[in-house]
């Protein structure tokens, strides 16, 4: 009798790790990791037979307000809310996105609504994932620490000729006062699209 229930209790921990609702809890606590931090980013796109590789650094304010700098653009973004300050001509373009509009950065802050989870591979001290977006048609790989499930790397693909891979290199915790409202305000031009 001890043995069925032991055996039991190895059956059904098994059973808990291999669900999938229990990888993307701790899918969403790993990326939920880099809030009110600053992590370098390699971003490499392929685009119908071209390369584009930049490094980019993406702040995190809170659930709903991402920072991304990089040479020639700074991005706010804040819910539905974005700015765009192109650094070589001093514009700042400020937008709304529809309220479903969603994008790879918000997968980052841990909003994994729609996602779901395949093909789970352990290797070399990281797991790694395919993952779907059913409601965007959207696919890709991710790859996270197996001991504390922060992103390691993150790949989405649009098509065979077009995909974009993010390769965290390190990242800090944030300091100073980030403001969506005070962001490029000393632009030249300013171009509000919702007027």
């Amino acid at each position: 009798m001890t043995f069925r229930l032991a055996l039991l209790g190895v059956l059904l921990s098994v059973h808990i790790s291999a669900n999938p609702e229990n990888d993307l809890d701790s899918l969403r606590n790993g990326l939920q990791f880099f809030q009110y931090k600053k992590i370098d980013v390699i971003l490499t796109q392929f685009q119908y037979g071209e390369w584009y590789n930049s490094s980019i650094s993406i702040s995190f304010i809170d659930t709903i307000s991402y920072y991304i700098t990089s040479n020639d653009q700074d991005i706010f973004v804040s819910g539905n809310q974005i700015k765009t300050w192109n650094k070589k001509s001093n514009q700042l373009i400020i937008d709304t996105r529809l309220e479903e509009e969603e994008d790879v950065f918000a997968l980052l802050t841990g909003n994994l609504k729609g996602v779901s989870l395949q093909d789970k591979r352990n290797e070399n001290g990281f797991t790694s994932f395919g993952f779907l977006i059913q409601d965007f048609g959207l696919k890709g790989s991710l790859k996270v620490d197996q001991s504390n499930w922060h992103l390691r790397q993150l790949k989405i693909e649009y098509d065979d000729d077009n995909w974009v891979q993010l390769d965290v290199e390190s990242w800090q915790i944030l300091t100073g006062n980030v403001s969506f409202y005070e962001f490029g305000k000393n632009a030249e031009e300013i171009i509000d699209l919702n007027e």
